[in-house]
């Protein structure tokens, strides 16, 4: 046997051992090791979404149960009722916020709607959905985070978290005439998901409609194939969409400047304005809370200053309270620490409570 055959014979041996030492769990709410996850980060997203999802809700991957719009889930803590109600929209740090408020204010309460890891798109399509149940609140909250900014064209983290591809879906909007379109999701809720994942046509004819209209969408990142079942591909997949990641970030911005005329930017402030002006109109408080993510300094904040100021909306950017550049700001997993959360929902606090007594001034005129 050749050097090239022994080689090969090589490669196929340790494929061999890592998918019997680290086989990735059958039972998907089992919690996976550090090891186990490793080997398995680099699978199509098609192939984790089959892995992942059962018929059974018991049985499926908690993660795939999370974030659809159908049914839409708010929180809101016990035992606030006579207090006037702040809606949040977005994801863990917009929970955060929202739960930091609830801690510091002695006049408002929370109300939270989120989805792990959500894009703004995803945020502002939920706010859209949920008129009927924000009817108490007397501002309303939509967040932005620097790092999910590249997002916000996408339907789904299936097109663009690839090392943990979960399977809700939200609207595409786009910028058109000065105003927004939206594009509909082919399914909103996990049963709709479910069955389309598991009839072959419905799936098929899904992908397709993600491949023409989400700029996202990859086929080698997302559709599976036979290299799914080798560890070693997984691996050579994962590579090459950890270089996919830092050129899509790459186009909207970095961690000193942003792109000016990309897709996400241009769309960013359109939803900003069109967020003011909806909110308005239902006679509430517009917020913008952006989270300006650890090493980014203030660029998301610059990329939709334009927007905040033409649309005059109240905003609260973290960067305003805690430098995106003090790594002891933030606990490992990226969010504030609970300190910094609380600065944050006090300022929240007396910035909903000046736009309050600004209204009640006008009234009072």
């Amino acid at each position: 046997m050749g050097i090239i055959g022994w080689a090969l014979a090589g490669l196929v041996a340790i494929d061999t051992f890592i998918g019997i030492a680290f086989p990735y769990p059958d039972d998907q709410t089992i919690m996976p090791s550090r090891l186990q996850s490793f080997f398995e980060y680099g699978r199509s997203a098609e192939g984790a979404l089959f892995r992942r999802t059962k018929a059974d809700r018991a049985q499926t991957a908690p993660i795939t149960l999370s974030g659809w719009y159908e049914p839409l889930i708010a929180s809101e803590p016990e035992g606030s009722a006579g207090k006037p109600a702040v809606t949040v929209y977005g994801g863990s740090h917009s929970v955060r916020l929202a739960h930091a408020l609830g801690r510091v204010s002695n006049d408002l309460t929370w109300r939270s709607v989120a989805a792990p890891g959500a894009s703004s798109n995803w945020s502002y399509g939920a706010f859209l959905r949920d008129e009927a149940g924000r009817q108490g609140s007397v501002a309303v909250v939509l967040t932005f985070n620097t790092n999910l900014l590249p997002a916000i064209t996408s339907f789904s983290p299936m097109m663009w978290n690839n090392d943990n591809p979960m399977p809700y879906t939200g609207d595409r909007f786009i910028v058109s005439d000065g105003g927004l379109k939206v594009i509909h999701p082919p399914y909103d809720s996990f049963e709709e998901y479910q069955r389309t994942l598991t009839n072959s046509a419905a799936w098929s004819r899904a992908v397709d409609f993600f491949a023409k209209n989400d700029p996202l969408f990859n086929p080698i990142s997302f559709r599976s194939s036979l290299l799914d079942h080798s560890a070693l591909a997984r691996l050579a997949r994962r590579a090459y969409n950890t270089d996919r990641h830092k050129d899509t970030e790459q186009a909207v911005l970095d961690p000193v400047k942003f792109n000016d005329e990309s897709e996400a930017v241009q769309l960013a402030r359109a939803i900003i304005r069109k967020f003011a002006a909806d909110v308005r109109a239902e006679g509430k408080i517009p917020v913008v809370f952006l989270v300006n993510d650890i090493g980014y300094s203030d660029v998301l904040f610059r990329a939709v200053e334009p927007a905040l100021k033409a649309s005059d909306v109240p905003y609260l950017s973290s960067h305003q309270f805690i430098s995106p550049n003090d790594f002891n700001a933030y606990l490992p997993d990226g969010h504030f620490t609970d300190a910094n959360d609380d600065r944050l929902g006090k300022a929240l606090d007396d910035l909903i409570r000046s736009q309050m007594a600004i209204i009640s001034d006008n009234t009072r005129r």
